[in-house]
């Protein structure tokens, strides 16, 4: 029995040293499989890690920049997932996270408004990247002045008075020699001043009877920048006049009708001193406002750049150029990973070209939750014909005559649906919907990605998912 069982260790003995030498020497026309070879790079070393340490702000930010810093470096985002930008407010754990970090990656373009006095609270040392820099803004492309009509013009001074009352109370002089200045200056505690200038204040002039029985009044009015400057009033006659006592031309009247004010003149205006006089008003006392009228680049830049991929090949350069610069080590490294990712951009793009053919150009007209396909529209001939926050900022809010305006375009135009971005309140867009029969499509992702699984969990996922909805939309 003993003899037996020392024969089946034997031969089993043997037979595992035969597989052994088998396997740990292939033949000399073995040629690995693509799962083989798979398995193989898997199971060598990672490359050496970076010792920085890099947070981005927005996810969708911190998922292109770790396509370009690949294994070498771990992109952290401090924003969440599904967190609107707009209204991001960094927390003293957010602070403490852009103390701890050698690289910030922005978006820049005026996207985290809270950034400077943040780094400020942060401290410490390190490098920021400003994804967007060296691309240029629409308003900068197509000048800084909006072609707007005198009733915009108008609708948009009583968007800027809405809720304002006139609280203080001014009596104006009797002729011009006796002008009374404007306030333009507000005493705050701890005895700082407000510049009010190019504010839109209203206030109260109290005026002087005529012989006719009409009333008047003068005013002093300081300038210092130049622009183009709107008075207004309730009813009467508007004239105003230089330090040299030559009139100033009016270069539009304005219908504005709201918190009291009747009527309003725009003219452009030099550094100066101005004599404003009021003259036919039938009341002793009139709302009035003088103020910047908007031409001192009243327009928001639209920092919404990476919703065109083309434009996020500068995104990719320039956290190369940042990353390079702060870990110069890695240089191969993010240079290879940039240059494969601005490939993938380039066929995404392609792949939206392909997918946006779909849609005849006449019918290319969307509607949006607030002013960020800007440069996506550019891109792909869309044409945004209006939106439900008529700002690139979802902080604002529309008024009544926007929204009455917004309506008449749909129906004019014929757009057939509003595209929401995730997060945002449907209920002014279901609002326009019911009165103009157009449909409501949700749940765009524009400024963050989601997690692993969901409908956007990479900003290239994300693009080709809107893009499917809003094809689909518009079909």
């Amino acid at each position: 029995m003993k003899n037996r069982l020392f024969s089946i260790v034997v031969l089993l003995t043997l037979a595992a040293l035969f597989l052994a030498a088998c396997g740990s020497a292939p033949s000399a026309d073995f040629a690995p499989t693509a799962e083989s070879a798979t398995e193989a790079a898997v199971a060598e070393p990672a490359a050496e890690a970076a010792s920085i340490k890099v947070l981005a702000v927005e996810t969708f930010l911190a998922d292109i920049a770790q396509n370009v810093a690949g294994d070498r470096v771990k992109v952290d985002s401090l924003m969440p997932l599904g967190m609107d930008p707009h209204a991001f407010e960094p927390t003293p754990q957010d602070v403490v996270k852009i103390a701890d970090s050698n690289l910030l990656i922005v978006n820049g373009a005026g996207f985290e408004e809270w950034l400077t006095k943040t780094l400020d609270n942060a401290g410490g040392e390190r490098s920021v990247i400003e994804a967007s820099a060296g691309l240029t803004s629409r308003e900068e492309r197509e000048g800084e002045e909006a072609v707007m009509s005198p009733e915009e013009k108008a609708e948009e001074v009583c968007v800027n008075l809405e809720g304002k009352t006139a609280e203080e109370e001014i009596v104006a002089g009797g002729d011009s020699a006796s002008a009374v200045e404007l306030h333009h200056h507000e005493e705050e505690a701890g005895g700082e001043e407000h510049e009010h200038e190019h504010e839109l204040e209203l206030l109260t002039l109290k005026l002087t009877a005529a012989a006719d029985g009409s009333y008047s009044g003068y005013v002093k009015f300081d300038v210092e920048e130049d622009g183009e400057y709107l008075i207004a009033a309730n009813g009467g006659t508007i004239q105003v006049t230089a330090a040299d006592g030559s009139e100033m031309e009016v270069e539009e009247t304005v219908p504005v009708n709201c918190n009291g004010l009747d009527g309003s003149v725009i003219l452009d205006l030099e550094p100066g001193e101005y004599v404003i006089a009021l003259s036919g008003l039938t009341s002793e006392s009139t709302a009035f406002v003088a103020g910047s009228a908007g031409g001192h680049h009243h327009h928001e830049g639209d920092p919404h750049f990476w919703l065109d991929p083309l434009s996020v090949v500068k995104y990719v350069e320039n956290i190369r150029d940042g990353l390079i610069a702060a870990d110069p080590n890695g240089k191969d490294i993010y240079t290879q990973n940039a240059a494969a990712y601005i490939a993938q951009l380039n066929d995404l793009n392609g792949w939206i070209e392909q997918q946006v053919s779909a849609i005849p150009r006449e019918r290319r007209l969307i509607v949006t939750n607030h002013e960020s396909f800007g440069y996506f529209a550019d891109r792909y001939s869309f044409k945004i014909i209006g939106t439900i926050i008529p700002s690139v900022s979802t902080g604002s809010s529309p008024s009544a005559q926007q929204m009455a305006r917004l309506v008449d375009h749909i129906r004019e135009t014929g757009a057939i649906a509003i595209f929401l971005e995730t997060g945002s309140n449907p209920t002014l867009a279901e609002q326009v919907a019911s009165e103009t029969g157009v449909k409501v499509v949700s749940e765009l992702y524009t400024h963050s990605t989601t997690e692993a699984g969901g409908n956007a969990p990479t900003y290239i996922e994300m693009m080709k998912y809107n893009v499917t909805q809003i094809v689909e939309g518009l079909k």
